[in-house]
């Protein structure tokens, strides 16, 4: 699907070497990848410390999934010509979270209709704080209207990648903590008391979430490595099933998870936040 026909996506622009850039050298470790479903739409509600949380989670979501990652955006943040340009390449689709219109609702749908993932930040906007900022409602009311399952996140360390106010990247990683699906419970509830719900269910998990991926960050993590090979295997494996040998996107799924697995696996001592990020290497689509 294409929420904003015309616009670039991240999954046409961003290039297999750029993935890997961002597993080698911004990738702490990425926990629990066996919550990611396998198959079907869902929603992934995460923290938000950094623009290149984007990147972080398509990453991940793409070798797991190899489906579109859409990303609500604030639209005051696409008045910019540059800034929209950048916004849209990596997915964002603008949303005016006071007055959500009715063209960026039915984007939103689209994309849960049409199987991909929908990824929000229900703080609502970069939060660097320490915890959690306040939740608004957005994630949890389209989970529980069309009862799809809301996966969690926690992102550590992303600020130190790209702080806010910056355009280059520095030399520091971040960890991913994946958390078990929720979904909504109806029991005869009204949907305002199950959106309540669903929220305040998300947050405790998150701030569990977010605890351990502080405790465990910069430590080599073998056991998430081996879950992250075995996802890579299980795609090769369904190919097989099919009787054919592996597409392209596949391939490239693959790579990108061993990736991951490899960052995963190795210790992350944390360099000086005035430390550039090695560029990425050149395209290659």
């Amino acid at each position: 699907m294409d929420p904003h026909k015309g616009s670039f996506k991240i999954n046409d622009t961003l290039s297999t070497s750029f993935r890997h850039w961002v597993a080698r050298h911004h990738v702490d470790s990425v926990e629990g990848i066996g919550h990611i479903p396998a198959e079907g739409p869902f929603i992934v509600v995460s923290n938000h410390l950094s623009f290149f949380d984007h990147y972080l989670l398509e990453t991940v979501l793409y070798g797991a999934r190899g489906e579109h990652v859409y990303f609500p955006a604030k639209a005051a943040n696409f008045h910019h010509p540059v800034k929209r340009l950048v916004r849209l390449s990596v997915g964002c689709i603008p949303l005016d979270s006071d007055n959500p219109d009715r063209n960026a609702l039915a984007a939103m749908t689209e994309v849960l209709d049409g199987g991909d993932v929908l990824c929000m930040y229900p703080e609502g906007t970069r939060w660097t704080g320490g915890g959690l900022a306040p939740f608004n409602d957005g994630p949890f009311y389209f989970a529980v209207r069309t009862g799809i399952p809301v996966v969690p996140v926690m992102i550590h360390g992303a600020e130190r990648i790209l702080p806010k106010g910056e355009v280059v990247p520095h030399r520091a990683t971040a960890r991913l903590v994946f958390g078990a699906r929720l979904t909504s419970a109806p029991g005869g509830r009204t949907r305002s008391a199950q959106i309540a719900d669903l929220r305040g269910r998300a947050r405790a998990r998150m701030e569990q979430l977010g605890e351990r991926a502080g405790r465990t960050y910069g430590r080599p993590d073998e056991e998430s490595a081996r879950l992250i090979r075995r996802r890579a295997d299980e795609i090769a494996v369904a190919a097989c099933v099919r009787g054919h040998g592996l597409d392209r996107t596949e391939r490239r799924r693959i790579a990108v998870l061993h990736s991951l697995a490899r960052a995963s696996a190795a210790p992350r001592p944390q360099p000086a936040l005035d430390a550039p990020a090695p560029a990425p290497a050149a395209a290659t689509g």
